[in-house]
């Protein structure tokens, strides 16, 4: 009975052990691009625009309205992409701003779109982009002091942030401040 329990317990470690090394061999492979390229998703032609790392005093200046809903100091990164609708026809607004918000990622922090501030900026005059149209969308979220470091927070302009436009069937991302 031993025997029995010593041979399961061995080929469950090496069940585990190539588990994990196949896993570490093969990471997922992320495709960058950079502002000023465009993507052809079929139906959807995207180009990355711009994107601003800046204050809540200048985004205020460059939308008119405030974004900072948190309490303490922060930083805004904001982030738009002209969408060109190609197919044959009429698409969902909302869809095609939800198709594209994968997220912003930094190398010390990740963070979601803030769907609230997203709204206010890409206002809805119309509710469906029409098939050969074109639109420019904002994404937006808020970089909080509090989840930093006073050494990172010094340097928290000068690092690296991307935005995910898909997850699958491979990871798209954006370096936005190269």
């Amino acid at each position: 009975m031993k025997r029995i329990i010593v041979v399961i317990v061995a080929c469950f470690l090496l069940f585990w052990t190539v588990r994990i090394i196949s896993i570490n061999q093969n990471p997922p492979v992320t495709t960058y691009y950079d502002i000023g390229d465009s993507i052809d998703f079929g139906d959807m032609e995207v180009n990355f625009v711009e994107s601003h790392l800046e204050d809540p005093d200048q985004f205020k200046e460059r939308f008119g309205f405030e974004a900072d809903d948190s309490d303490g100091e922060c930083k805004i990164l904001s982030f738009c992409i002209s969408v060109t609708n190609k197919s044959d026809k009429g698409a969902e607004l909302g869809d095609v701003i939800e198709r594209f918000a994968g997220g912003f990622e930094g190398p010390r922090w990740y963070n979601a779109i803030n769907p609230e501030v997203s709204h206010r900026i890409n206002r809805r005059d119309e509710e469906i982009l029409p098939s050969g149209k074109t639109r420019k969308i904002w994404y937006v979220t808020e970089i909080p002091r509090m989840c930093f470091r006073e050494s990172t927070w010094k340097h928290i302009d000068e690092y690296q942030y991307d935005f995910v436009v898909a997850f699958y069937p491979q990871k798209i991302a954006v370096r936005l401040n190269k």
